[in-house]
């Protein structure tokens, strides 16, 4: 992911909103106002403010060594090469203009190799006004190049060779105002640099900064937000450029002007790129709260699945799986030494009679009566309830002893004949009517839940063949003794 530029595939963050565009395009009227206006001052005197340029060049400083140190690291995750060529045309303006200010301000040694003499700080603008074009327009051809994305192994060399390239560049070009300041030619006297002009260096400078800003200018469309504002960086440039020339000397309107347009040049990118890194943390936040809200959702839905496959789609209570599952944990809860566990198993009486004579739907009728009507009375006394299977359903009563499970079965068939439902086609009642089979495991006894499932079979088995709608408990098992 890049901000150089847009096409229809690229993620949409980076591409240009018409409301950026406006934006862009009102500060450069304004810039462009202001500049109009000013060269008809520009040659006015105004007073020697000795903290403006200070303070003015080191934002501009700082903006330029900020813009370069994000291009870097743009260009370490994207491997473009444009990025690297723009990274170090920031780096090398900042060092310029850090050069010129410190030539200006007298904070160069006052002898010595890099001491500075008359012309070195013109020279030094000079170089420095030089320096951003030439990396635009390089920029602006490697762009159109279009070359490949660098090798990810290749891209510490680079990074390397390019900020070795511009140290040595910026070095070079103060050792020669430094040291060689004498081959120079003199472009500045008394504070008035009108020979710029008239030696063509001024023009040729204005010239190269034109065509920069042409250069970034154009095409308009398919621009990301890199390059418009870059277009807005480079004609910002060429604005204080122009003021620089006309004003002639310094401490003018347009000398004051033209600072003002630097700095704005050299922190209207990295501004408008820490814009778009917001945006971005903006996004990504409020999508990680999105994908935060999405797991809680699944895990909902998760939850909601695991109790749904757990429950009978007829009768609305517990399914035969969710009855397995229970039945094991009580078998090995840890309490099974200490207490009783009671299982019911229960069969509504002569339920293919109901269903043969009443219909399939007077038969599901039934059941979705019957059930909640049982799991209701079970939750009475802490029991689990479930459908078996057809009309059969089962009971689990933990820390219930025999006599409380028959207590509580007599109590299952009284709820049954309450809900007084016909069934004339019954051999032992005019209604609904159950039949119970129980067996309960006193504390410590051991069992399968197929052998504990198969006694209280055996039990309801008996109460049917003795004349249904009554309850029968199997035998207890005692378990054996240890031997001491």
């Amino acid at each position: 992911m890049n901000i150089l530029f847009y096409n229809d595939s690229q993620d949409q963050l980076f591409h240009i909103s018409p409301r950026q565009r406006r934006v862009a395009l009102s500060l450069s009227l304004i810039m462009v106002a202001f500049t109009l206006i000013a060269l008809f001052f520009a040659r006015e005197k105004l007073p020697v403010l000795a903290s403006f340029f200070p303070v003015i060049s080191a934002w501009g400083i700082f903006g330029d060594a900020l813009t370069a140190f994000i291009l870097f690291n743009q260009f370490r995750a994207s491997r473009i090469l444009p990025l690297l060529i723009l990274a170090c045309t920031f780096l090398l303006t900042g060092l310029l203009s850090l050069f010129y200010l410190l030539a200006l301000t007298d904070m160069m040694p006052g002898s010595g190799i890099l001491s500075p003499g008359p012309q070195s700080a013109v020279w030094l603008w000079s170089f420095w006004h030089l320096a951003f074009p030439v990396g635009i327009l390089a920029f602006g051809w490697s762009m159109r190049a279009k070359k490949d994305i660098i090798p990810l192994s290749r891209v510490p060399a680079h990074l390397l060779t390019a900020t070795l390239a511009v140290l040595a560049v910026a070095g070079l070009l103060l050792l020669l105002v430094t040291a060689g300041r004498d081959h120079l030619p003199v472009m500045i006297e008394n504070g008035n640099y009108r020979r710029m002009i008239e030696s063509g260096i001024g023009p040729a400078l204005w010239a190269v900064n034109a065509l920069a800003f042409c250069f970034s200018a154009f095409p308009y469309r398919k621009r990301g937000v890199l390059r418009v504002w870059l277009s807005v960086s480079t004609l910002s440039f060429l604005l204080g450029l122009t003021l620089s020339l006309a004003a002639g000397e310094r401490y003018t309107l347009g000398w004051y002007g033209s600072r003002i347009d630097s700095l704005i040049a050299s922190t209207v990118v990295v501004i408008a790129i820490i814009s778009e890194v917001n945006k971005l943390f903006t996004r990504i936040s409020r999508q990680h709260e999105e994908l935060e809200e999405s797991k809680q959702a699944l895990e909902s839905a998760n939850e909601q699945l695991k109790e749904l496959a757990g429950i009978d789609s007829l009768t609305r209570i517990a399914n035969r799986r969710k009855f397995d599952d229970v039945l094991k944990q009580e078998l090995n809860a840890p309490q099974r030494d200490k207490e009783h566990l009671s299982l019911l198993m229960i069969d509504i009486d002569f339920f293919k009679a109901y269903n043969d004579n009443y219909g399939h739907l007077g038969g599901d009728m039934v059941l979705r009566s019957v059930a909640p009507k049982l799991e209701s009375e079970a939750l009475a006394h802490f029991g689990f309830t479930a459908r078996y299977g057809g009309e059969e359903f089962a009971i689990i009563l933990p820390g219930h002893s025999e006599l409380e499970a028959e207590q509580i079965a007599e109590l299952m068939l009284e709820c049954v004949r309450s809900l007084g439902i016909p069934h004339h086609y019954s051999g032992v009642s005019d209604q609904i009517t159950i039949s119970i089979g129980g067996c309960t495991l006193h504390p410590g006894e051991k069992a399968t839940p197929h052998d504990l499932i198969g006694r209280a079979d055996e039990a309801l088995y008996q109460a049917k063949a003795e004349g249904r709608s009554r309850f029968v408990f199997a035998k207890p098992v005692r378990p054996r003794r240890p031997f001491s």
